[in-house]
């Protein structure tokens, strides 16, 4: 009896060094072995290792896959192994050493040589070694999450609204676009930062130069009409030849009946018809009347027939002939999706929009650019784009493809399906000459398995290389089917439960892929379960019992046996993460349990960003509400009233009195603190002015578990590292990160039980898999400001392209219909994801689901179409039918008696609380951190310095931290109001403070002082921050402005100080002597490190004022 896998002849072909392959392996077919064993016998053939590319998607994948090639040619050592396939694997590995000894690559010893790289990697490489034509002479370091560069790009873009030498097609553009979009400022900046994102799929289609315009609609209708021959050709191919005549005949004296009668119907357009439509886009009303005549509005087949449908009474035998025409499922429903085709033409109003859109989307790529180049950083996608450019003017210049001073001779792409179409392209180019030679390419991916469509993966694209090639390059096609990890029952259940829930014919534009089944491999696994475990209501609490339930049967039973808990999104798993922490389970995570979600990190985040902005309102009344405080809602209304200008600050200090006694009893102990915090803004670096505040406030006092300490511990050093000096480098981005903070994964666990997301969980197995919440949806994608759909027909790439829907208009045709192609293709995607899930499995897989138990008698009501659970839904009713029978009642009773909501408590501090002083003997005593001779920085305190002149104060030195031009402060109004308005200031107090900042700006750039301090020097620096030892310890400074010209170090400090008087020379000089002190400490920690002679300065903004003097001496020069 042969021990061969029935797939043993593919796995045989593959190998063929001088063949190249696309091929199908689904779950479990041991991919990553044939693509090591197609490694191995390619590495015994080539003159250099580097010959040989493999590109995997994660970094992750890539080490793997070289660590298990060098452990293959370090196990040529030992004995060949017993199984098969190792055996194989062995006997390639001795070949390929022997090439390794012969040729002295030394891989073992420099397993580098190996080209296993991710896709990103590639492009950084094809970056460098052509920096002249990518763009990037100097590779900025890429970016993890790039989305506050997205945004800041975004709003720059639309700050060219109040640059009057911006072009005035790119004004043009914003305006047409704000006035599409209800003048929603924030909207547009926020949709446009997320078009940034995506760029890659757009830009090759968007330009915005008129004489390419007429072309890109061409193109772009072209797209809409192929679209429309797309979907019509597959109805076409539904309907008999008998069918078609006899529907043909009734569509005819229907529609005549209509037109005779004068009644309005879509099926009038069958009025001519001598047969079935053509597929063309001008045959489509005709199509539409054919819907009209055989369904009605909802999609059912039609039943009754009268006037209003073409047949009067006196036609009783058209109507029987009719009804007598039997439609399958799937012409009814494409004759229904027919009705949601976009017209093939763009109208001129949808046309308006989408041309603003062309001016202004590459605009804000220029925007992103410069902003790329000022952060130092750029994201992924750049790189990706700058190799692409690269690698086209290498190709274009004549020089062969591939990668300059690497012969590439064999490229293995992994995971195929997850391919964009960017990256399609790229590696096109790097094969684009490929042709008559031994150089082969080998690509290996499993359609099923594509679940990155968020990533921009087109899953069309394996269809596309599978018929015609990529590039030159012709494929065989082979599949593999033999499962290497699941038992028999899993390989059987999956086969019969998804196999159905897949398309069963391929759809390009939705992303539709048909089922591959597999065959089980493995027979010695005894005991195999997959259950199906049914509830009745929405309740991520009971789901979480159960799941905790089975993981202790499951340990209880199997004590060696690896379990995971997959889901769909993170917040699935919270109940179970909680539940989890109460029975003392240990588990492994990774990125699921969101620190930004727990109460001590909002509390921070409110306390952050009202100290940040005091004109925050929900910031202020977040930490007025938080347990240090715990003020009452009506204390709040109180506290408020229908003020919605003044700062909250300012309001504790007139209406406490109108508070509750406990509201004002808490006020009391809470109000000095954080005037203090305001007060200490910019005085001290921001980590160490929230966390004193919070300690100050009592914030450690209302953390209720261990864990709490070590997730403020985490916020506050994130915070720490997001600043600059004294101020958040990029608050956006700062708000990003938190929402990315995740608690770190339990190091002492095991890792025989993880929770994962089903993404994280692609290409790992585990003995026992738990699929919990399989009745949610997840959340939909919001709005763009641009729908698009690219996918791949044959050898033609289209472009679907529609703008955003008009605020408060009617529904757009294109618009609409891209958002149900991208519910499709999200729909389609859901069914792989589950199918991932569900094969990660090798001996037992639990779903468990809900339905709503809106049922009569023994009837179970189907799940949500939307949901996993619909997918299985045809082998999960019977379970579920079997449990409604066991516990309807107790469901019916549970459902009759809600509990009452009783809200959710006030959980605060006692108005009482005070902090405990500690004993003497722990109190520490620091001593005075200062220089020599240093006497004691004090910051003079004068009446008129009050808070409203700090506050212009500190918005003038934020933006003197730019060079500035005098048409710009008048075209940044609105900039300048929106720093003032975060600092607090609102009504006539803005606009009074609005009128002092910018004069002073004006007075800077018009005095030739001003423009002398903010143009460019050597050693040039603003905010520079200086820290220096003192005592037992160290102290920080920050200077305005700093900088050397003529030998000379430079320090200039920025006061907004106004004088009423008519003596401004005395008020200068006495404002010299009042800072004196403070500019020559400045000055002494300077000369730590700088030895040139030191000039000190005050510049007056307000007053075109300036006095200099030089450290060390006591005259001014």
């Amino acid at each position: 009896m042969s021990n061969l896998v029935p797939d043993h002849a593919q796995r045989q072909e593959a190998l063929d060094p001088h063949a190249s392959f696309i091929v199908q392996a689904p779950a479990g077919s041991g991919k990553t072995e044939l693509l090591i064993q197609r490694y191995l016998v390619l590495l015994a053939r080539v003159d250099y290792p580097e010959e040989i590319v493999a590109i995997t998607f994660t970094r992750k994948a890539a080490a793997e896959m070289r660590h298990r090639i060098i452990r293959a040619l370090q196990g040529v050592a030992g004995e060949p192994p017993i199984a098969q396939h190792e055996r194989h694997t062995w006997d390639l590995a001795r070949q390929a050493l022997e090439r390794n000894d012969k040729r002295e690559w030394h891989l073992i010893e420099n397993p580098l040589r190996l080209r296993i790289q991710t896709i990103d990697s590639l492009c950084s490489l094809l970056v460098r070694r052509m920096p002249w034509v990518s763009r990037m002479g100097a590779l900025l370091q890429p970016e993890e999450d790039a989305r506050h560069l997205h945004q800041k790009a975004a709003r720059r873009t639309l700050e060219l609204l109040f640059d009057d030498r911006a072009p005035a097609n790119e004004l043009a553009a914003i305006a047409v676009l704000l006035r599409h979009l209800d003048n929603h400022m924030g909207k547009v900046e926020k949709l446009l930062g997320a078009m940034l994102g995506r760029r890659d799929q757009w830009m090759r289609h968007v330009d915005g130069r008129k004489e390419e315009l007429a072309e890109t609609r061409r193109a772009l209708e072209s797209a809409l009409s192929h679209v429309i021959k797309h979907a019509l050709e597959r109805v076409v191919e539904e309907f008999s030849e008998g069918q078609a005549e006899e529907v043909v005949e009734l569509a005819r004296l229907a529609a005549k009946n209509l037109h005779d009668a004068g009644r309005e119907s879509k099926i009038v357009a069958c009025l001519e018809l001598q047969g079935l439509p053509d597929t063309s886009a001008e045959a489509l009303p005709c199509w539409l009347g054919i819907a009209e005549l055989l369904l009605t509005s909802s999609g059912k087949r039609r039943r009754a027939y009268n006037v209003g449908t073409g047949f009067p009474p006196q036609e009783q035998d058209a109507k029987e002939r009719i009804q007598a025409i039997h439609l399958g499922e799937d012409v009814i429903m494409q004759l229904h999706e027919l009705r949601q085709l976009p017209p093939a033409t763009y109208d001129d109003k949808q046309w308006q929009v989408l041309e603003a859109l062309m001016h202004l989307l590459p605009a804000a790529v220029t925007q992103l650019r410069g902003v790329f180049q000022e952060d130092g950083c750029v994201d992924f996608t750049e790189v990706a784009l700058a190799a692409q450019e690269a690698v086209k003017a290498h190709v274009s210049s004549g020089s062969r493809g591939g990668i300059p001073d690497v012969a590439v001779r064999h490229l293995l792409i992994d995971e195929f399906q997850d391919t964009s179409q960017s990256q399609y392209e790229l590696f096109e180019s790097l094969i684009h000459d490929w042709t008559g030679d031994d150089r082969t390419l080998f690509l290996v991916g499993d359609p099923m398995q594509s679940i990155y469509g968020f990533r921009e993966a087109e899953v069309s694209l394996f269809s596309r290389a599978r018929t015609h090639g990529l590039g030159p390059v012709r494929l065989r096609f082979l599949v593999l089917e033999t499962n290497f990890r699941s038992s028999t029952e899993i390989v059987s259940w999956v086969n019969e439960a998804l196999s159905e829930a897949f398309p069963q014919v391929e759809d390009t534009v939705t992303g539709g892929v048909t089922y591959s089944p597999s065959t089980a491999y493995r027979t010695d696994m005894d005991g195999s379960t997959i259950r199906i475990h049914p509830f009745f209501r929405d309740d991520l609490e009971a789901q979480a019992e159960k799941v905790v339930q089975i993981i202790e049967e499951t340990r209880s039973q199997q004590p060696e046996a690896t379990i995971a808990v997959l889901v769909q999104a993170r917040r699935h798993l919270l109940n179970i993460i909680t539940l989890l922490h109460r029975r003392r389970i240990a588990f492994r995570s990774v990125e699921i349990d969101p620190l930004g979600e727990r109460p001590v990190v909002r509390d921070l985040v409110a306390l952050t960003q009202a100290l940040l902005h005091p004109g925050n309102r929900i910031a202020w009344f977040s930490i007025l509400r938080a347990p240090w405080c715990g003020l009452t809602l009506a204390d709040l209304q109180n506290l408020v009233g229908n003020d919605f200008e003044t700062a909250i600050l300012d309001l504790i200090s007139v209406r406490q009195e109108q508070l509750s006694p406990d509201g004002r009893r808490r006020l009391k102990r809470v109000f000095p603190i954080l005037t203090d915090a305001c007060a200490l803004r910019g005085r001290l670096p921001v980590r160490r002015w929230i966390e004193g505040t919070w300690l100050a406030l009592g914030g450690p006092a209302c953390l209720g578990k261990s864990t709490d300490l070590e997730d403020a511990t985490a916020f506050l050093n994130l915070l720490e590292e997001s600043v600059d000096g004294i101020d958040l480098r990029d608050e956006n981005k700062f708000m990003g990160d938190v929402e990315r903070l995740f608690a770190p994964s339990d190091v002492e666990a095991k890792g025989d039980l993880q929770l994962l997301t089903t993404h994280k969980a692609k290409g790992l197995e585990f003995d026992t898999v738990i699929l919990p919440g399989l009745g949610y949806q997840t959340r939909a994608d919001g709005s763009r400001l641009l729908m698009w759909r690219e996918y791949s027909d044959g050898d033609q790439p289209h472009l679907l392209l529609a703008p955003i829907q008009e605020t408060g208009g009617q529904g757009d045709a294109a618009y609409g219909y891209l958002r149900t192609i991208e519910r499709k293709r999200r729909d389609h995607e859901s069914t792989r994801l589950l199918y991932v899930a569900a094969t990660r499995a090798r001996k037992d897989l639990h779903l468990i689901g809900h339905i709503a138990h809106g049922a009569e008698g023994d009837d179970v009501k189907s799940p949500d179409s939307r949901v996993l659970l619909s997918k299985i839904w045809k082998v999960a009713e019977p379970e579920f039918s079997r449990a409604w029978k066991d516990c309807r009642e107790e469901v019916g009773a549970t459902d009759v008696t809600r509990p009452e909501d009783v809200g959710v408590p006030l959980l605060r501090l006692s108005a009482e609380w005070e902090p405990v002083d500690p004993p003497e003997e722990l109190i520490w005593k620091a001593k005075r951190e200062r220089f020599e001779d240093e006497k004691e920085e004090r910051t003079p305190v004068f009446k008129w310095a009050g808070d409203f002149r700090r506050r212009i104060g500190n918005v003038v030195h934020r933006m003197l931290q730019e060079m500035w031009f005098p048409d710009r402060v008048d075209f940044s109004e609105n900039i300048l109001r929106y720093a003032l308005y975060h600092e607090g200031l609102e009504g006539e107090n803005l606009e009074t403070a609005l009128v002092q900042v910018k004069e002073a700006l004006t007075n800077t750039v018009e005095d030739s002082r001003g423009r002398w301090i903010l143009s460019r020097h050597k050693h040039d620096e603003r905010e520079y921050a200086l820290t220096v030892a003192a005592g037992v310890g160290a102290r920080r400074y920050i200077l305005d402005r700093t900088f050397v010209e003529d030998g000379k170090r430079w320090i200039v400090d920025y006061k907004t100080s106004t004088h009423a008087g008519s003596d401004v020379d005395w008020f200068l000089d006495n404002e010299r002597e009042r800072y004196r002190s403070k500019m020559e400490i400045y000055a002494r920690a300077m000369q730590a490190t700088d030895r040139r002679p030191i000039f000190l300065g005050l510049y007056f903004p307000l007053l075109k004022g300036w006095r200099q003097w030089q450290y060390g001496e006591s005259d001014e020069p």
